[in-house]
């Protein structure tokens, strides 16, 4: 393909795929929509979308193009077992001249019988890290060009814009409608839970609200928590540092390695739970911290702005929401103690 053929090609694929993004929500059509015209407009096999899972260290499937069943079935990309994944994560663009031969590629003989020869893998990146990978196959051995690179690195890049917009309205979608559409405070919390650790992709989630006399922080809802490290013992604000840090200043706090950090209340707990990372938000009404929401990750793991934005802003709403239904419950209560109330005096009336 000569050059002016593949910038006019480029151009095309780019028009598709911005008029994709702004026009659908939809992740997986736009993704879609990104790898069929980058694969027609300049003449490649196939090409796939990968994201990263944090806490299973793999590399899963969210779009494909040209590509067999078969194939896609041949088993997860685990990123230890995949130098150029490896690469790609760490913000390099790898381009593969044999995917059968090289020793980066995981697995070689399923590329041969795919028909695959050369590979481009091209870190997704937002502000604050790498989400992902895009692939793209040749059928031919090919060489890819600094400007091919240099296109395919603004795909990804689209991609993952597209990828991230489409995470957050469908999360804050489904925990707008599922917040507004109950009172009763279990089903609000588990609802906060749920979509936080989806989103974030941790490993579990707890809400705790402080108690009257604010010494106890009080477990009102957790996910992902074995029976046995939820009855581990009491939490204590004066005896847990990094929830006295997080309800004084009012501002998350996040331990990258709890192996490393002494500030942790449970850390034989912890360990024994397969927790290596948390990240703590505090639940503020009015001014005023009620509780934390905690998020707990199995790796190691620095939580970046994007997600500590996203959990903060979750809190808010599950601060607010906890407290309506809070307010909810008491009226209730108030309305049945009146009921009876007036059963009385009517019982009472009736008799006399």
């Amino acid at each position: 393909m000569d050059e002016q053929t593949r910038l006019q090609g480029e151009v095309r694929a780019l028009y598709a795929i911005t008029s994709a993004i702004s026009g659908s929500l939809n992740q997986q059509e736009v993704l879609s929509t990104m790898l069929a015209n980058t694969c027609r407009e300049l003449h490649y096999k196939a090409a796939t979308v990968r994201l990263l899972d944090e806490e299973r260290q793999t590399l899963s499937l969210k779009a494909s193009y040209g590509l067999s069943e078969a194939y896609l079935a041949k088993g997860e990309v685990e990123v230890s077992h995949s130098g150029i994944d490896q690469a790609a994560l760490n913000g390099e663009r790898v381009a593969v001249a044999d995917v059968q031969q090289d020793a980066g590629f995981q697995y070689g003989r399923a590329a041969a019988q795919e028909g695959l020869a050369s590979a481009l893998v091209v870190p997704l990146t937002l502000q604050d890290g790498i989400i992902g990978v895009l692939r793209v196959y040749t059928a031919e051995p090919h060489a890819f060009t600094q400007q091919e690179q240099d296109f395919l690195g603004a795909v990804a890049n689209l991609g993952a814009q597209a990828i991230q917009r489409s995470r957050l309205y469908n999360a804050f979608g489904t925990m707008a409608h599922d917040l507004t559409s109950t009172l009763e405070l279990k089903e609000v919390l588990a609802t906060l839970l749920l979509e936080s650790v989806e989103h974030l992709n941790v490993k579990a989630g707890s809400i705790r609200l402080l108690g009257p006399n604010r010494e106890t922080l009080h477990l009102a809802a957790a996910y992902g928590l074995s029976n046995a490290y939820l009855e581990k013992g009491a939490v204590k604000v004066a005896q847990s540092p990094i929830d006295q840090q997080v309800l004084n200043v009012a501002q998350p706090v996040a331990i990258a390695d709890l192996q490393q950090e002494a500030s942790f209340q449970y850390p034989e707990a912890a360990q024994r739970e397969g927790i290596r990372s948390v990240l703590v938000v505090p639940l503020r009404v009015r001014g005023t911290t009620i509780g934390v929401m905690r998020m707990y990750s199995r790796q190691a793991r620095r939580f970046s702005a994007e997600a500590i934005t996203f959990a903060t802003t979750v809190a808010d709403l599950g601060a607010v929401a906890i407290e309506n239904a809070k307010l909810h419950e008491a009226l209730k209560a108030r309305l049945e103690a009146l009921k009876e109330d007036t059963d009385g005096w009517y019982r009472f009336l009736t008799l006399s």
